[in-house]
């Protein structure tokens, strides 16, 4: 008859005038053995996907809901006391519904028209547990726990959990899901939101303004209504008081404080990100890539979800080295932008992504990673026709005639011909003579004995997947020349096959994915390294791209970066469209693009503004090839030197 009363009382305080004292408590008993028992408490709860650099630092973070759990031993002692002592004074005693209190509250709203409630910290935790994921209708309906029926659900769901979970289980997992506004879900997410403080330091001030914020978070929100959040947490100091937590003294000490809340900021996305446009590539691969999940419903419910930490390949040297270099060179507020990419050989992590523009929507802002998006690449695109003909059993001392204009029966012409820059003629020239000076002839010669397609095959065998090699002709020469649009990401990984003696891999920012809770490793994309080109092929070109530094080469001027064997090679588009230098060291990797976002036909780079002076017909060695220097010197630095690898 116990059990008939509590399930007969507990549903009158939700509705007393829907059943009388006098109903039949069979009627009840019959209904309580008849309910479910089973909770999906099982079930994680929304929490944060944690994003670290490679030296494991937290650069950004994604969550659908504010919410870090945690143990009850990262609570305060102050916030658990301050919790039991003003929602559930009898939670150590009862067994998930209070009779006592059932009692009381049934006996006020029998002679009372405001009714009062009864529900225990276990009874809250059922409901906040079917709030989050009710299976079906009626767990919905307990979850919002109005009407009578779903009243004695919700206490019969509280019995059977008191019989599976501990008191300290119980509490913890109502600290961890009860909400406390302002999108802070959970004690340690409010703790820092109100406090920017951790649950492990909460003191009974603090706690008591918390636990107030239960009854009405947006009602008591202290930055909205400082007044009433005041007034709500001193009636609970003073609750802590009458329960013996403290003393009177204490308890008017506190309420004479101030409020103290300091809101801290626990952004989600990449706005907040100190790297945003690598954080972009996160969550993309996140979102487009298996390991995360089989079809896209899966994935974004993984990032929905969080509760796991990735490490990513972000190298945070590198990282800042590459955002102050564009910052350096254009500011943020260019109408030219510069996009950089930064890959290790031979393993395919990205190492950082650099723009110099703000993240976001609006003037002189973007959400594009120019990384990512295809540009005409000009003469960088010169030593993998170079790979082409090695591969072939070519060797770099052949020589080819290259003076303009040239024309020829096999592949297509522009008018006139095709010439070198600044129409000059060199003769009769191999292989090291064209890429110091960047030869336009002599690769155009050079392509049409190799082969238009087999030149763009040897581009995909080399990770570039955006060239569209099955929609050649054969006769697009103009491909040797960088006519084709490929991304600044692609053509560092393309090069970097030249410097890790011709592994290819599929670049990647996530190289470890874990259970934040358990630690519990997960499946992370792979990034395929493969040998793609020989490492006679690969060394002779990474040997050969040397050449643009030597006296009379297009960096003769700008040399390498200072105490480093390194190559590179400079691309510069048909009028100017677009400039490009992508080369470094078996350590590191850099491809950079300079342009118009806008487009670099109709905004060629003819006069642009850069390190505080005007530049006219820029070509890559003066403004992208210094950007593309002092990445690789600042994210060398401290690290010992690598030579190139010998032809």
């Amino acid at each position: 008859m116990w059990v008939a009363f509590i399930a007969l009382a507990v549903g009158s305080i939700a509705a007393p005038t829907a059943v009388g004292l006098s109903a039949a408590g069979n009627t009840v008993l019959n209904l309580w053995d008849e309910l479910p028992t089973d909770l999906p408490v099982d079930r994680p709860l929304a929490q944060h996907t944690v994003v670290l650099d490679k030296n494991g630092k937290e650069f950004a973070r994604f969550y659908s809901e504010n919410r870090v759990e945690v143990k009850q031993s990262q609570v305060s002692k102050a916030f658990q006391e301050s919790l039991v002592a003003t929602e559930d004074a009898r939670f150590y005693e009862h067994h998930g519904v209070d009779p006592w209190g059932v009692t009381r509250a049934l006996l006020h709203n029998l002679a009372n028209e405001d009714i009062q409630g009864a529900s225990t910290i276990t009874q809250q935790l059922v409901q906040n547990i079917l709030v989050n994921n009710a299976r079906n209708g009626t767990e919905e309906m307990v979850g919002a726990g109005y009407t009578y029926n779903a009243k004695i659900r919700e206490a019969k769901y509280a019995l059977a959990l008191e019989q599976k979970l501990s008191k300290g289980e119980i509490l913890t997992r109502y600290m961890n899901t009860v909400y406390f506004g302002n999108g802070a879900y959970g004690v340690e997410a409010a703790a820092h939101a109100y406090f920017n403080t951790t649950a492990a330091k909460l003191n009974h001030v603090q706690s008591a303004l918390l636990v107030g914020l239960l009854k009405g978070p947006v009602t008591y929100d202290p930055f909205a209504h400082p007044a009433a959040a005041t007034e709500r947490r001193n009636i609970v100091l003073t609750v802590l008081q009458r329960q013996g937590v403290l003393t009177p003294e204490q308890a008017r000490a506190a309420s004479a404080k101030p409020l103290g809340v300091k809101r801290g900021a626990m952004p989600s996305g990449c706005a907040g990100s100190t790297y945003p446009f690598y954080c972009e590539l996160v969550r993309e691969e996140i979102l487009t890539n298996p390991a995360f999940g089989r079809t896209p419903a899966a994935r974004r419910a993984l990032l929905a979800q969080g509760g796991i930490t990735l490490t990513t390949a972000l190298d945070p040297q590198a990282a800042k080295a590459a955002q102050a270099a564009v910052e350096k060179a254009l500011g943020n507020n260019n109408r030219v932008a510069l996009g950089t990419a930064v890959v290790v050989p031979g393993t395919g992590h990205i190492a950082a992504i650099a723009q110099n523009r703000e993240w976001g929507q609006g003037k002189g802002k973007t959400e594009v990673v120019y990384a990512k998006r295809g540009f005409q690449v000009g003469s960088s695109m010169k030593p993998i026709v170079l790979a082409t003909a090695l591969s072939q059993g070519i060797p770099p001392s052949t020589r080819l005639r290259a003076n303009g204009p040239y024309r020829s029966a096999k592949i297509d012409n522009p008018r006139g011909g095709y010439v070198n820059y600044g129409n000059r003629n060199y003769g009769v020239i191999n292989a090291y003579k064209a890429i110091r000076s960047s030869v336009n002839v002599y690769f155009v010669r050079l392509i049409e004995r190799v082969g238009v397609i087999n030149t763009a095959k040897m581009a995909r065998r080399l990770g570039i997947s955006s060239l569209p090699v099955d929609q050649l002709t054969g006769r697009e020469a103009s491909l040797a020349l960088g006519a084709y649009e490929v991304s600044p990401l692609e053509m560092a990984n393309a090069y970097a096959a030249f410097m890790s003696g011709g592994v290819v891999c599929t670049p990647v920012t996530v190289i470890k994915a874990v259970r934040t809770e358990t630690k519990e490793r997960l499946p992370v994309p792979k990034s395929g390294c493969h040998k793609a080109i020989s490492r006679s092929v690969a060394n002779t070109v990474a040997s050969i791209l040397r050449e643009p530094f030597k006296p009379t080469g297009t960096l003769a001027q700008l040399g390498p970066p200072a105490g480093r064997d390194a190559g590179a090679k400079t691309g510069t588009t048909n009028d100017f469209a677009a400039n490009w230098i992508v080369g470094g060291t078996p350590q590191l990797i850099a491809a950079v693009w300079l342009g118009d976002p806008r487009g670099g036909t109709r905004h060629p780079l003819t006069r642009v503004q850069a390190f505080g002076t005007t530049y006219y017909d820029l070509t890559g060695a003066e403004v992208a090839g210094p950007v593309w220097k002092a990445t690789m010197e600042g994210a060398l630095r401290g690290r010992k030197e690598v030579r190139l690898p010998r032809p």
